[in-house]
């Protein structure tokens, strides 16, 4: 197995880091649905602000899917260009740029939701009835933009070493794509 470099070992980790909160709110929202059911179909006497608690892990778990997803490389695209490009360097190139301006509108977003973060930090809205701080789930619209645009940067820099021939992991995934 070759050695991997600083950056790679460290997007490794994030990896294993998103990974295992997905799971954690994946459990975590399975079991207050179940705890809902159960006390409302089998106990009758349902509990208050299950629903709030649900948001949180919700919250988290659909945008921290998004990062995943943007780590992984594997959001949705519309790769219509590339159908008339045959040369593996332009497509490359076409990638880099459209990298390149997803970084754009993932620098925006990010400010936006550092934004959104001050606001939530500022005003400190609670829940209706349990009084938990809404940051606890707006937080998580800066934090995955944040990682986001950290992918999408690492993208365009294999993007770029691809069009100049390098060699990396990525390489092979992306030739079976083409």
């Amino acid at each position: 197995m070759p050695q991997q470099s600083l950056p790679r070992m460290l997007i490794s980790w994030m990896d294993r880091i998103v990974g295992i909160f997905i799971l954690l709110n994946l459990v975590a929202l399975s079991a207050l649905v179940f705890i809902q059911v159960l006390m409302r179909y089998v106990f009758r006497s349902p509990l208050m602000g299950i629903e709030e608690l649900c948001y949180f892990p919700s919250t988290w778990l659909y945008l921290f899917a998004a990062v995943y997803a943007s780590s992984e490389k594997s959001q949705l695209y519309a790769r219509v260009l590339e159908i008339f490009i045959k040369d593996k360097k332009k497509v490359y190139l076409l990638r880099a740029f459209a990298a390149v301006v997803s970084t754009g509108i993932l620098m925006w977003l990010t400010y936006w939701g550092y934004d959104l973060l001050k606001y939530s930090l500022r005003v400190e809205k609670l829940t209706d009835t349990l009084f938990i701080r809404w940051t606890l789930a707006e937080g998580s619209v800066f934090v995955s933009f944040a990682m986001m645009l950290f992918y999408t940067v690492v993208e365009i820099v294999d993007y770029i070493l691809l069009y100049k021939g390098e060699n990396l992991p990525l390489a092979k995934a992306i030739e079976e794509e083409l």
